[in-house]
């Protein structure tokens, strides 16, 4: 457990209690099956073997990644996930009950590195985006400084 000794189990779930794991596992859940599996999935469909696949994939990652930092996320096991179950997902493109691509020879590396490089933004995006900055007295994520006019009661 050497993420554990790293970052410590507050950091990643974002609290002690069971209600803040169960909300940590909702929202690893949900970004899990909307920021990987539809996005990834829906512009594999769309984008096919086109190289325009990866400028795309950036900038969805980037939205993915505000997503994320809107909800204060710590994205380190979602991201985990994502390398290991995107080997899988991509090895499996094409096959024989793949209705999307057939007639179609897959660009596996082309499929391998916009996925893997959206995963590596999408984490990289978040993290920067809820890095902290001081304003004035107040210490702030990045993305909060972009809309001064949200204020939180």
């Amino acid at each position: 457990m050497l993420w554990a000794m790293i970052l410590g189990w507050e950091d990643i779930v974002g609290g002690t209690s069971i209600l803040a794991f169960l909300i940590w596992l909702g929202f690893t859940g949900l970004f899990y099956l909307v920021c990987y599996l539809a996005a990834l999935n829906t512009l594999d469909h769309i984008t096919k073997n086109s190289p325009v696949k990866i400028p795309l994939m950036l900038v969805i990652a980037s939205l993915a990644a505000f997503m994320i930092s809107i909800f204060n996320y710590n994205p380190l096991m979602l991201f985990l996930l994502m390398m290991i179950s995107n080997y899988f997902r991509v090895k499996k493109l094409g096959g024989p009950d793949d209705k999307r691509f057939q007639d179609l020879t897959l660009n596996r590396p082309l499929f391998y590195t916009a996925s893997y490089l959206y995963i590596i933004a999408l984490y990289g995006f978040s993290a920067w985006f809820q890095s902290p900055v001081e304003v004035g007295d107040l210490t702030q994520p990045l993305w909060k400084t972009w809309f001064p006019d949200i204020h939180e009661n």
